[in-house]
């Protein structure tokens, strides 16, 4: 079982970009492109929570966590 991120697919579906991301949820831009990419392996609350209010404020829409993590079994 694997747990990885959906963020790309989420900016894909509302038309907006990691670069808006970053600009909107305060965190470093390392960070939001690693999220958006895939490529970021572990995270802190502090960084979900950036993240996810970051999203609400780009979209305007309620995220939920399963919104940008997905669990993949075998």
């Amino acid at each position: 079982m694997i747990v990885r991120w959906k963020v790309k697919e989420f900016l894909d579906s509302n038309n907006k970009t990691a670069y808006a991301l970053w600009k909107a949820s305060g965190l470093s831009r390392t960070t939001t492109y690693a999220i958006a990419q895939g490529d970021m392996e572990g995270v802190q609350f502090d960084t979900l929570s950036k993240l996810v209010e970051g999203l609400e404020k780009l979209t305007g829409k309620r995220v939920e966590i399963g919104d940008l993590l997905e669990v993949v079994r075998p």
